[in-house]
């Protein structure tokens, strides 16, 4: 065996042991496809990862995908399931492909290995990379072809219509009332084969439920009364021509929700607060910049100080439930809040008619503060 193709297989185990490069394709991957980037992030690992291994498995011992292969049947037909689209897969999947092809040429660009071998062992990745998208292809046509074949997919066709782009129809063909107003109800349930423990709760004979995008969605005249460890988001009744638009909304707000940990049933306007500050992320860090320049993320004391400021906010400045929620005596939460005020311009009990305003511009500074988060490209 050649010296380049050793060191190049070694390579390649090496990277395959990275955590870091499973997290780079995975990043890629979401990056480039929108729909990828709203499933949750160890779901696309996972199947991320399970892919790498048998393609590097495969050259690294010489060998074709052959029984490995089946990785890909597994992520081709969660997706199908899913309902997120064969485009958006392949973008996911090229996205991944080209940033393990650009890291394998820059890292061996400073060595010594011929280019030559490179270029092969590139192109022989190429190859069992080809052979594992054209087995996505197959096996997701395979899979939305059985499930055009059956009642159920007619209605999930019919809930996918109505929550992308409105009543496109006769709503009432898939048994929904014009007349009639229903909740938009999104359960943070992607893995199809969990989605199904959980349907059943979700489905009405007055509406429609199922895979949308990636999660669990449903189209109901009332909201479900079963409680859930896991966390849904619903909207309130609207009329079917404004369903589109609560989904859109719920979808948001599903990704806010998560964020803070959230379980159980969670109404839409509830999350109103929480949804603005995720959508203008910018606009929180100049609120914080504005009033927490004297507070350092680095600081723990810091981190106590702002998370005090915040339960006083969320429990109307009653020191006592701020003392009960953060299990300290009531006197240490005073002195919490006159060191911040100390520290920044922070006041716990303003004044005036601009009061609510003053608290709500606090809430958001400190909010994206303590749980900072990127701009949506």
């Amino acid at each position: 065996m050649p010296a380049g193709r050793t060191r190049l297989r070694r390579l390649l185990e090496q990277m395959r042991a990275e955590p870091d490069t499973v997290e780079g394709v995975t990043s890629a991957a979401r990056a480039k496809s929108a729909l990828v980037a709203a499933l949750p992030q160890q779901d696309v690992q996972r199947h991320i990862a399970a892919l790498m291994a048998a393609v590097s498995s495969a050259y690294i011992d010489g060998v074709e995908l052959g029984d490995s292969i089946h990785v890909a049947d597994r992520l081709a037909e969660d997706r199908a399931l899913q309902g997120i689209p064969l485009a958006s897969l392949l973008e996911g999947f090229q996205a991944g492909r080209h940033y393990v092809m650009t890291q394998i040429f820059e890292r061996t660009a400073k060595s010594d290995i011929e280019p030559a071998e490179v270029f092969a062992c590139l192109i022989e990745l190429d190859a069992l990379a080809n052979e594992m998208q054209n087995r996505l292809v197959q096996v997701y046509r395979e899979t939305e072809l059985s499930l055009t074949r059956t009642t159920h997919a007619v209605r999930l066709q019919a809930l996918r219509s109505l929550l992308h782009h409105g009543p496109t129809g006769n709503v009432a063909a898939v048994g929904l009332d014009p007349r009639k107003r229903y909740h938009c109800i999104i359960a943070d349930v992607s893995a199809p084969r969990e989605a199904r423990a959980f349907e059943a709760s979700l489905t009405t004979a007055d509406g429609l439920c199922g895979m949308v995008d990636g999660y669990l969605c449903a189209v109901s005249g009332r909201l479900p009364e079963r409680q859930f460890e896991i966390l849904l988001v619903a909207a309130p009744a609207v009329p079917a021509a404004d369903l589109a638009g609560a989904y859109r909304l719920c979808q948001t707000a599903l990704a806010s929700a998560r964020r803070r940990r959230l379980r159980g049933l969670q109404h839409l306007t509830s999350l109103a607060l929480p949804l603005s500050v995720d959508t203008h992320p910018a606009l929180g860090r100049m609120l914080a910049t504005e009033h927490l320049v004297g507070l350092d993320p680095e600081d723990e004391f810091h981190q106590l100080l702002a998370k005090t400021a915040l339960t006083y906010l969320e429990h109307g400045g009653r020191t006592d439930l701020v003392a009960g929620a953060l299990h300290v005596h009531p006197n240490t939460v005073k002195h919490r809040l006159r060191r911040m005020a100390e520290l920044t311009s922070f006041d716990p009990t303003p004044n005036g008619n601009g009061s609510l305003a003053h608290s709500l511009r606090w809430w958001w500074a400190l909010q994206s503060w303590l749980t900072p988060i990127g701009d949506k490209h």
